[in-house]
């Protein structure tokens, strides 16, 4: 089952630019713990879902799809040009990295997110 490492307190991970996780305001740990929180009660969601029968594949490809839809509404309306930029991507590929090394794949470099790039597009031509 998959779960959202909250490392804040671990000597593995360090908060910094390449970390995964948006520094771009500083409300201090209360932002980083809730965010946290909300990040294990989707995985929840998700891990229900897996143990209901559902694919994983098809549950992860769902999530891509609500965080990348999520994730394109709030940035129209506070900072568009964080996906002009391409900072939501290169935020995600990092977490994306960051949690192939948490979940066992240390020596695997996950590929580019192409597919999300195509996804952001698709989301923001809804717009």
């Amino acid at each position: 089952m998959a779960d959202h490492h909250d490392d804040h307190n671990h000597s593995d991970h360090v908060h910094g630019p390449d970390c995964g996780h948006d520094h771009s305001h500083d409300h201090g740990d209360d932002d980083h713990t809730l965010s946290v929180q909300i990040a294990n009660q989707i995985i929840n969601v998700a891990n229900t879902r897996l143990e209901s029968g559902l694919p994983p594949e098809v549950i992860a490809e769902g999530l891509r799809h609500a965080a990348a839809n999520f994730s394109a509404f709030v940035a129209q309306h506070m900072a568009p040009e964080a996906i002009a930029e391409g900072h939501l991507t290169e935020e995600f590929h990092h977490m994306l990295e960051y949690y192939a090394r948490v979940h066992g794949g240390q020596h695997e470099q996950p590929k580019p997110a192409a597919g999300l790039h195509q996804l952001i597009n698709q989301v923001k031509d809804e717009f």
